[in-house]
This record gives structure tokens, C-alpha cells and sequence, in this order.
């Protein structure tokens, strides 16, 4: 039988799944509580200021005490303490490395890792760095979700120059970021092989705020071309996509 405390629990999370409240009949029926003792939890957790009855619908609904606790908890982590159990799960799944960059000044600075592999072969270079743009994944979904006068800006100031520091496939002209950028575009994240340096293989997804559309930053899985084939660059893809939503939605919520 659950303690008063478990049932105060259960009636929060039912809360949550249901925007528009719930009357104290569905509540009772759904959590298999007495509607007596639902009552008197959900008058004591009124009286706590984390639920109201609606006037209209008699509906109890969360107050937004629950978000103020959750936002101030995240305000008081750092960046990469917030993120970290979301890379961590996207490199257990992916066994690869898993990055996240962070867009300051138009440039995107790895601050956070995961490593996903266990043995073998390992890609794992240092945080800290500044992405070259052309070459990165990272890069080339970030130039993918700007607008053509930003784009333009940014290539210039990258310029390709520094295309014989990196990988064979590094675009070496704008037609050729370009044609890279458009793949982007078309398959939904960034990839790269053979570009950021021989051998590795990448792919990164744009971290937006979903409510404003900002850039926020990347996130990213790379590894050994052996390992990261085609076939497996496809599996990950839904993962991948899937953790930058979520960090976007945490960005939205904890304004950062």
C-alpha cells in the first residue's frame, strides 16, 4: 500500500501528463485511490501551493511552483552538469564519442564530452577547441540553420585556407561547402567522413531554443569511419535528433 507521500507523488505525475487538470473522480479511479483519501491529499497539496481547482472546470491543475523549483534547481547547475546525463545516454547508446558545442560569438567551443567507447579504437580529442566550421559536422549544421547573409558572413570569416590542416574531403571552395551545407539541410543533421580528419566520421545536430528558433549549440557523435558506416550513421540518427530536442526544450525552460 502506498504511504501518503508515494500517493502525493503519483497524483504530481499524473498532473503533469494532464495539461488540462483532472477531476478528483478521475484521479481516484486512475491512481486507485479512495476519493476520500484523494480528497485529503489534494486539499492538503492546495493548501502547499501546488495545485488549484479551476473555477470553471473543478478540474485540479498544477500551480507553477513545480516549474519555479525545477528552474531554480537548473539555474543553480552549470552547463555541462545540466547536459551531462543526456550525452552520457546518447554515448551508451551510440558507443562513440559524444560532444556538445556551445555557439558563442558565432563560433562553436566543445565544453562537454561523453565517451561511448569502451575498447579499440577511439576518437577523443581534448574540449576546449574552436570547431573550424567548413570541416565539422557541428559546423555544417550550425551554417545550415542560418540565414544567407549570416552564412555568407561566417564563411568569409572562416575562410578556406585552413582546408589543408584537415581531413581530404575538407571543402576546399564555396561550391563545394555549399553542396555539404544543402545535404545538410535535406537529411536534417550535419556529416561529414574523411573531413575533420582521416579516418573519423561525424554527424551533429542544431540545438534551438523551440520557442524563439536561436541557435543555441550542437550536439554531436563521431568515431572511427570502421565503426560509424553509413548503415549505423542511420541507426544513431533518430538519437541524435532526439537528444538535441530535449536539450532545446531544458534551454527553453531554464532560459539559458
Amino acid at each position: 500500500m502506498l504511504s501518503n507521500n508515494d500517493r502525493t507523488l503519483t497524483v504530481l505525475e499524473a498532473l503533469l501528463k494532464n495539461v488540462n487538470g483532472c477531476a478528483l473522480s478521475q484521479l481516484s479511479t486512475d491512481l486507485d485511490i479512495p476519493k476520500s483519501a484523494m480528497h485529503r491529499l489534494l486539499t492538503s497539496m492546495k493548501d502547499m501551493g501546488y495545485i488549484y481547482q479551476d473555477e470553471l472546470s473543478q478540474h485540479y491543475k498544477l500551480t507553477l511552483k513545480i516549474a519555479s523549483m525545477g528552474l531554480t534547481y537548473l539555474s543553480s547547475r552549470s552547463i555541462t552538469e545540466t547536459f551531462q546525463p543526456f550525452l552520457n545516454q546518447l554515448a551508451e547508446e551510440s558507443a562513440e564519442l559524444v560532444r556538445l558545442g556551445m555557439i558563442e560569438n558565432e563560433n562553436i567551443i566543445w565544453i562537454a564530452k561523453a565517451q561511448g567507447s569502451k575498447s579499440g579504437l577511439k576518437y577523443d580529442p581534448d574540449s576546449g577547441s574552436v570547431a573550424y566550421l567548413p570541416a565539422s559536422s557541428c559546423g555544417l549544421t550550425y551554417l545550415s540553420a542560418l540565414k544567407q547573409p549570416d552564412f555568407e558572413r561566417i564563411v568569409a570569416r572562416e575562410g578556406f585556407e585552413k582546408a589543408q590542416q584537415f581531413g581530404p574531403n575538407t571543402p576546399k571552395n564555396m561550391d563545394e561547402l555549399k553542396t555539404l551545407v544543402q545535404a545538410s539541410k535535406e537529411r536534417g543533421y550535419g556529416l561529414i567522413q574523411d573531413t575533420y580528419e582521416l579516418g573519423m566520421t561525424a554527424m551533429a545536430k542544431i540545438i534551438v531554443n523551440p520557442f524563439t528558433g536561436a541557435p543555441f549549440g550542437t550536439v554531436s557523435i563521431a568515431g572511427p569511419s570502421v565503426r560509424l558506416n553509413e548503415k549505423r550513421v542511420e541507426e544513431l540518427a533518430p538519437a541524435l535528433l532526439e537528444t538535441a530536442d530535449k536539450i532545446g526544450q531544458i534551454i527553453h525552460l531554464a532560459q539559458l
